[in-house]
């Protein structure tokens, strides 16, 4: 039997996230969840990994088609952690793969509402960004997921895409999908499109991430140079950033500013090619800690080219809490939080032209212009991101639907 929390109690929660092999703005919004709670809320934990189904020891690709969708031995770990921390709900990010749809029918049999968190376009699609090669086909949003198979959109496999475009027509259809009584989307841009694949509208809410600004912060000198962050695929538009800093180095000469490109992924092989054969780009592989920070405090401004519908863009609020600018893409949840003018300038997505006038257009605004931009993105942050106005709301979220 299902005890509701009172007013005054905490609502109990138990958080479940399938870990990407390569750590995203999700796997840092989920760690970033357990240091919010206290008074309000508790989360508990239950982590599985994508590695786990690589290598030796890893079941069979065969027997993993079929734990895609049901893994039994994930629902007894949900059991059991359920039994020991007795929550009122139950906090869903990722499940693919190793957590397997199959948690949501293991929620229903529990008895517990589900909150989903709206971080990419599954349950629609299958590769969950709608990226095809070179472009975001939306397809999957009116309920056909064949271009992203034939493309081979996730995991560049066609079986597995098909496998899972299938297990996810199946999970929308036979109702298991009811028992997530909230889908929590990072952006208006996502709500609108989930709302478009039928996901009914009062159970999907906005609610952006917050940011813990530093009360004691001081900014840093600038330094000579813009900066990239982020993984180097082609859906975040590095093809595009490369063009337009190639057109800055024809139409520049010796002035033009350097470019710092720190992450990894699938096209770095390819993107620290081309960068060697260019004059003033750097790549400095994957990042983290005082060197990540050392590298946004210092840039000029902080660039987001992504070519494909970015959910939200929480290196925005990196670059905003270190008082930067952001040029960015108009792509999804990005034209949320880049104000034109404001705090950074849009571009159209995979335009190099625009994006190489926008880094002349904040190049021309000098030191002082720049200064005076990110201090604005900051004084953005401080208004719409507070830990204290998120938590209230989210916990009125949580109240609503374990009830």
């Amino acid at each position: 039997m299902i005890s509701f929390p009172s007013a005054h109690d905490p609502v109990r929660l138990l958080q479940v996230f399938n870990q990407y092999l390569e750590i995203g703005g999700e796997e840092v919004w989920v760690n970033q969840l357990l240091r919010l709670g206290g008074e309000a809320f508790t989360i508990h934990d239950l982590r599985f990994h994508s590695g786990a189904w690589m290598g030796r020891g890893a079941p069979s690709r065969l027997k993993q088609a079929s734990l895609l969708w049901d893994h039994p031995q994930a629902r007894k770990r949900l059991r059991h952690e359920v039994a020991e921390n007795r929550p009122d709900a139950l906090l869903f990010h990722n499940l693919i793969p190793v957590a397997s749809l199959g948690m949501y029918g293991e929620a229903r049999n529990l008895g517990l509402p589900v909150i989903q968190y709206i971080h990419n376009f599954r349950p629609f699609s299958p590769s969950g960004t709608m990226w095809m090669r070179s472009c975001v086909n939306a397809a999957a949003l009116a309920g056909n997921p064949w271009p992203e198979v034939f493309a081979r959109a996730w995991e560049s496999s066609f079986l597995r895409t098909f496998l899972l475009a299938l297990y996810q027509k199946r999970l929308l259809r036979n109702g298991d999908l009811d028992v997530v009584k909230r889908w929590i989307a990072v952006s208006d841009f996502m709500r609108d499109k989930f709302i478009e694949g039928g996901i009914p509208a009062d159970r999907v809410v906005t609610l952006r991430h917050c940011w813990q600004s530093n009360p004691n912060f001081k900014p840093a000198e600038e330094g000579p140079y813009y900066l990239f962050l982020g993984r180097l695929v082609l859906e975040k538009g590095i093809g595009t950033l490369l063009d337009a800093w190639e057109l800055l180095e024809k139409r520049l000469g010796p002035a033009c500013p350097r470019l710092i490109i720190a992450g990894s992924g699938s096209e770095e092989a390819r993107t620290h090619a081309r960068a060697n054969r260019m004059n003033r780009v750097t790549c400095v592989g994957f990042v983290s800690g005082t060197i990540k920070e050392d590298l946004v405090r210092g840039c000029r401004g902080l660039i987001a080219p992504s070519i494909w519908w970015e959910p939200l863009g929480l290196i925005v609020h990196e670059a905003y809490d270190s008082a930067r600018p952001v040029l960015a893409a108009r792509s999804g949840g990005l034209t949320e939080t880049v104000v034109e003018g404001v705090t950074g300038y849009l571009h159209d997505p995979d335009d190099a032209e625009q994006l190489a006038d926008d880094v002349k257009r904040l190049e021309a605004l000098g030191t002082k212009g720049r200064a005076e931009m990110g201090q604005r993105g900051r004084e953005w942050l401080v208004r719409n991101a507070s830990p204290e106005e998120w938590r209230e709301r989210f916990v009125a979220i949580l109240r609503e639907a374990v009830r």
